[in-house]
Formats: C-alpha cells, sequence, structure tokens
C-alpha cells in the first residue's frame, strides 16, 4: 500500500508540474471540452489529438527565438476555424491528421543519428503508452463507480454521466500524464529484453518467411506468364516498412542474428518492389486513379525511394526518411489541387461506366438509361471509401416494384446489395427524393432521379440512373 501511495503521490505531483509548465496546454484542454460539453458539438474532439500535438512540439521549439513563440500562441487559436468553417470530417484526412501528429511526437527536436532516433521512438512510445494506460484506469474507474451508483440507487442517468466524465479524463488528464512522462529521464532502451524478442525471436524470423513466399509467388507468376493480384501491393507494403522499422530498432541490440537480412535487404526487396509496382499499375489501369489508389502509388514510391537509401551509411538516414513521409503525406492531403481527391478526381470524371442490362426473367426492365460518368450525379454524395466503379460485367442488376438487387451472378447465388427503395421513400430519409444512397460494408448504390409513384395499386418508381461503387 505504500508503494501505491508514493506512486499516486508521484502521479499527482507530476500533473500539477505539467499544469505549471504546459499551461497553454492544459487551457486547449479545458476549451475542447467545454466545447463539446456545453457547446454541443461532440466532432470537434475528432481534431483535438492533432491540434494539442502541434501546440506541445510547437511550445518545444518555442525557446529557440520568438518566431516559434508567436506561432506556439497562434496554433492554440486554431480550434476557432475548426468550428466557424466546419471542416469535411473524411478518414483520410483525419488519418493523415494523426499520422502526421505522431511523426511529430517522434521526430526530434534535433538531428539524431539511427541509434539515437530508434531509441527517441521507444522512449516516446513507452512514455505516451503510459499516459494513456494511466488515464485509461482512470476511465474504467469513474464509469464503473457512475454505473454502480446508479444501480443501487435505481438512477435513470442519462448519457452525459459517462460521457461527460471521460471527456474531460481524455482532454485535460491523459494529455498532462503524457506530458509529465514524456518529460521524464530518457528510458534505456539498449539491449531491452522484450525488443530483443520481438525482433529477433518473433519479426526477422517472420519476414524471412515472409520473402520466401513472396519469391515463390513471384516464381508462380513467371512461370503461368500472368498478371499479379493487385491486392499484392498491400502485402508488399507491408513486409516492406516491418522490415524497415526492425532495420532501425535493431540498433538497439548488441547481439543480432539476422543481419545478414538486413544487409541483404535492398537486394532482397528488389523482386517484391517490381512485384509491388506491378499490382499498383495493373490497379490504376483497371479503373483509373482514386484516392486510395493514390496512396497506394505514393506509398510504391516513397518504399522504393526508402529502400534505395539503405545500401550507403551517408542516406540511410531514418529520421529523414520520417520526415520526407510526413512532408509527402500532407502534400497530398491538405493542398488543394495536389491533394488525392483531386487527382480521383481528374481520372474519374470523364470515366464512362458500362450501361446495365436489364433481366430476362419477367421482372420489370432494368435501367435503360446509360450513366456516362461520376459528374451524371450532380449535387455532393460522400463516396467515402466506396471509390471504385463496378463495370456491368461484374455484376447482374434487378429492379422490381419495390426494390433493387445487385448479384454478383445470374443464378442470383450471391448478394452484393439489396437497395429497400420504396420503404427508403416513405422513411423520409435525408436523401432527397431524385437521389438515394445505399451503403453496406463492401458496395455502394447511387439512384438517381427516383420518381415515386404512389397509386391505389400501391408505390412504384422509375430509376433512370444508377451507379455501383465498392471499396478498392
Amino acid at each position: 500500500m505504500a508503494v501505491l501511495a508514493d506512486n499516486l503521490r508521484s502521479i499527482g505531483r507530476g500533473l500539477a508540474e505539467s499544469l505549471k509548465d504546459y499551461p497553454l496546454e492544459a487551457v486547449l484542454g479545458i476549451t475542447y471540452f467545454i466545447i463539446f460539453a456545453i457547446g454541443g458539438k461532440p466532432d470537434i474532439l475528432v481534431w483535438f489529438f492533432p491540434h494539442y500535438v502541434l501546440l506541445y512540439t510547437l511550445h518545444k521549439f518555442s525557446r529557440k527565438g520568438n518566431a516559434m513563440k508567436i506561432l506556439y500562441v497562434l496554433a492554440w487559436f486554431l480550434w476557432i476555424p475548426l468550428i466557424l468553417w466546419k471542416p469535411e470530417l473524411r478518414g483520410w484526412d483525419i488519418g493523415i491528421a494523426y499520422l502526421l501528429a505522431l511523426i511529430l511526437l517522434i521526430i526530434g527536436e534535433r538531428p539524431l543519428g539511427n541509434e539515437e532516433y530508434g531509441r527517441n521512438i521507444l522512449d516516446i512510445a513507452i512514455k505516451v503508452a503510459l499516459g494513456f494506460l494511466i488515464g485509461g484506469l482512470l476511465m474504467g474507474i469513474v464509469t464503473a463507480i457512475i454505473a454502480s451508483v446508479g444501480f443501487l440507487f435505481d438512477l435513470e442517468l442519462s448519457d452525459n454521466w459517462f460521457t461527460h466524465p471521460n471527456a474531460f479524463i481524455a482532454t485535460m488528464v491523459i494529455p498532462l500524464l503524457c506530458c509529465w512522462s514524456v518529460s521524464r529521464p530518457q528510458t534505456d532502451t539498449r539491449d531491452n529484453k522484450f525488443i530483443q524478442i520481438a525482433i529477433d525471436y518473433i519479426l526477422s524470423p517472420a519476414l524471412v518467411i515472409y520473402a520466401v513466399i513472396l519469391y515463390a509467388y513471384i516464381a508462380r507468376i513467371l512461370f503461368r506468364w500472368e498478371l499479379p493480384n493487385g491486392g499484392v501491393a498491400y502485402l508488399v507494403l507491408t513486409f516492406t516498412a516491418i522490415a524497415m522499422l526492425c532495420h532501425l530498432f535493431r540498433l538497439q541490440l548488441s547481439s543480432r542474428h539476422f543481419d545478414w537480412f538486413y544487409k541483404a535487404f535492398p537486394v532482397i526487396a528488389i523482386p517484391p518492389l517490381i512485384l509491388l509496382w506491378a499490382g499498383v499499375i495493373r490497379r490504376i489501369t483497371e479503373y483509373g486513379i482514386t484516392e486510395t489508389r493514390f496512396y497506394l502509388l505514393l506509398l510504391a514510391v516513397l518504399a522504393t525511394v526508402f529502400v534505395a537509401m539503405l545500401p550507403k551509411e551517408r542516406t540511410r538516414n531514418f529520421q529523414l526518411m520520417t520526415i520526407i513521409f510526413a512532408i509527402t503525406a500532407f502534400l497530398f492531403t491538405f493542398i488543394p489541387g495536389i491533394r488525392a481527391r483531386d487527382f480521383e478526381t481528374y481520372s474519374q470524371k470523364n470515366r464512362p461506366v458500362e450501361q446495365v442490362e436489364g433481366p430476362e426473367d419477367g421482372l420489370t426492365e432494368a435501367v435503360k438509361e446509360r450513366i456516362w460518368s461520376v459528374k451524371d450525379i450532380q449535387g455532393p454524395i460522400d463516396l467515402g471509401e466506396y471509390s471504385q466503379l463496378v463495370p456491368a460485367s461484374e455484376y447482374h442488376y434487378y429492379e422490381d416494384s419495390s426494390k433493387s438487387v445487385f448479384y454478383k451472378d445470374e443464378s442470383r447465388a450471391e448478394i452484393l446489395l439489396e437497395c429497400d427503395i420504396i420503404g427508403r421513400l416513405h422513411d423520409n430519409v435525408e436523401d432527397p427524393a431524385d437521389k438515394l444512397v445505399y451503403r453496406n460494408d463492401r458496395y455502394m448504390a447511387v439512384f438517381s432521379r427516383i420518381d415515386d409513384k404512389g397509386s391505389a395499386g400501391g408505390p412504384a418508381f422509375t430509376t433512370s440512373y444508377v451507379m455501383l461503387l465498392r471499396k478498392p
């Protein structure tokens, strides 16, 4: 109990020190909590983590000059345009913003050698994980206490009793815990047993086996003289990324068992990279560039460049690779005109979609008119990740008096997407009457020019346009 009490006092002192050392960050946490709890804007919390990390990073650099101090103060006010302009919450934008925030945390304040850079990443990861672990435990305790009080005294507690305390912990307590943890002396990760086991006995052998599998697959497609599966690009990227990370973190170990693999990796990676490019080119030439495919292309370029930097010690700089990755991700996600979604628009706006043929089994005749391109759908439609157009040759479309169904084959053995048009029209959905959108975890159908013909014999509809999309 004495040890536990000492640890709790240490954490309490750490929070007090963080309040003193990071006052602007603390005020930012309170601001986001107030906006969430009182302002009724829960979406704003999505941007809290990237905003907080940006402010924390500028705080670290603010001692280097007055210009950085001014930027540090100005960065605090970013929550204002986030509320006024209400930026669109898109999956890729948020994901890249969080990734850039993580890079800001680990990048360091000065040029670092590879061994020191790897040590810095591991140190930050351990300390931030500690802050989130303590905060998560606190959330669990608070939730359990509130739930117990409600149960024991027969209280009907609204969701706010649970969400508001946890939001306060997420915006105030956890960030300050992380600031306190990160400011402590650096953790010694050299010859760490966990890292030794993870890299030398799990990841490195797995990489060797995976390389053998990739080489066997390459031999197979060469023997059959066929194009690789487009999805193999993701497998090669995963293989390359894990190999690069192991290459960096293994420098923390004095005894290493797979030096031969990592020394030869720039050569070993050449055939998989060729496979990667074949997969990327195949995916792009099939249906053009989508947002997902543009990022895939970008990752293929970066993976090739980074592997090419490995052989020479002068260019084997993992900190520089991280900076290049961060700048590239920022430019092609947030700069208008060169964003990934802009390239998708350039590629897809004039791509024709094949005409959908009607069934021959007595059902109502299907779509008669042709959708020429994405631009035929007027008005904003959130395509999300459903950005790959499906040619009519890959599915069969049937329409009856109340719903439309997309099947994988004529036998109707597998339903891709079922659309209850009339039910949707009568449920006063948000979609306008001339545009209905249906989604599932794989496919999306966009119907335009829906005409609800209610009559004594029951409702009916006609469809002039329909488009089927799927996730890449």
